[in-house]
């Protein structure tokens, strides 16, 4: 016990390593009307779903709105295909729309969905909703499967193949269930968990509590380990193999590796509300809240970042945060003293020494308890 709580002590006085050659760097930044409160990402990193408000927008590559359009609420959840021809938005209502941007169809009912996600090519369409019910629909809205959580849903993700489902929900728990067949397993947070993701293959299973912790589980219901952060956990993303494990936690995306040591440490000038990750790790796309309110890209790509960042003059790096932040790339349509605004409050910000203290003895305490395995729902 006490080599762990060194351990720890000595991972959080020490800080983040300074980044290497693998690290994400931004790439662009595209600003929105109102909070970013979630983004997808195609698995080939060509093509970013963002929802903002009541908009849905569909961005390239390149940072381009392709196109835009407003559905009929607030937008709790987006998802994309992992070929990018299908985008489903989670909503009043249950909407599916093709890549160019066409509505295929809605699906209306007296409860909310919170949450979407999409196997390839779109075939199966998962969704959680507020009154306790996840759905799976086919392309042409049949339900080929439904199932009574009994709690409201949050997050969920899906396996490519469609065959597995990973579910948070208000009860704290986390729940990995066969399509089909019913729930496999499942174990209890501290805390509700609105972060959720699978890996395609649906081998490994991240999930972000509010209770201030990540946790990875494999598909045959094995506790990994679980990771403190200093704020609530709204969003994950894993890459293949869980090879990097990411968590959207205050204004701070975690970047971890496959046995939870931490690899980088991502800055935004507000709280993170969603994130998503290609599966080879070549991109990472975030959305920002109040404070930032805007869709991110990042890359590991050197070349694709020389190419759409010419160097410029430097920046004195001495004004800027220990951590590895993202300082945003301005946009033709948008002032330098808005940018230099965002990098400000990015760095600016400090935290009392009593907050830092009591949070990492809080931190400390949450590695010495495991998830609830004996979890009822």
């Amino acid at each position: 016990m006490p080599l762990i709580i060194f351990c720890c002590l000595a991972a959080l006085l020490c800080g983040t390593a300074t980044a290497d050659k693998g690290d994400y760097a931004p790439l662009w930044e595209r600003g929105a009307d109102d909070v970013v409160s979630t983004v997808a990402i195609s698995h080939d990193g060509s093509l970013v779903a963002a929802g903002a408000g009541s908009t849905v927008s569909l961005l390239d590559r390149e940072g381009d709105i392709l196109w835009e359009t407003a559905v009929g609420s607030r937008i709790s959840d987006v998802a994309i295909s992992p070929e990018g021809s299908r985008i489903g938005v989670a909503a009043d209502k249950l909407y599916l729309f093709d890549g160019d941007g066409n509505l295929l169809w809605a699906e209306k009912t007296t409860y909310i969905y919170r949450g979407v996600a999409l196997s390839s090519e779109g075939i199966s369409i998962a969704a959680a909703c507020d009154n306790g019910a996840l759905f799976v629909f086919d392309q042409d809205k049949n339900i080929l499967w439904d199932y009574d959580m009994g709690t409201d849903g949050y997050g969920v993700a899906i396996s490519e193949n469609g065959r597995r489902i990973a579910l948070g929900c208000d009860n704290h728990g986390v729940y990995y269930l066969n399509s089909g067949e019913g729930e496999s397993w499942s174990y209890g947070t501290g805390n509700c968990v609105k972060g959720i993701a699978l890996t395609p293959d649906g081998r490994f299973v991240a999930a972000g509590s509010l209770d201030r912790c990540v946790y990875l589980s494999t598909a045959e219901g094995e506790h990994l380990w679980k990771y403190p952060t200093t704020e609530a956990v709204l969003a994950t993303a894993l890459t293949e193999e869980a090879r990097e494990v990411l968590a959207a936690s205050g204004r701070t995306i975690y970047v971890l590796d496959q046995s939870g040591a931490e690899r980088q440490k991502i800055t935004l000038g507000g709280r993170v509300e969603s994130i998503a990750v290609t599966p080879d790790g070549s991109f990472l796309a975030a959305g920002g809240g109040d404070g930032d309110r805007s869709v991110h890209l990042l890359t590991k790509d050197a070349a694709l970042l020389e190419r759409m960042n010419p160097v410029e003059p430097a920046v004195n790096e001495t004004d800027l945060p220990k951590e590895n932040v993202t300082v945003p790339a301005t946009l033709a349509d948008e002032s330098a003293d808005t940018a230099a605004e965002v990098n400000a409050r990015a760095g600016g910000e400090e935290v009392s020494l009593f907050s830092t203290i009591s949070g990492w003895l809080e931190n400390i305490l949450s590695l010495l308890f495991k998830p609830q395995a004996d979890f009822i729902a």
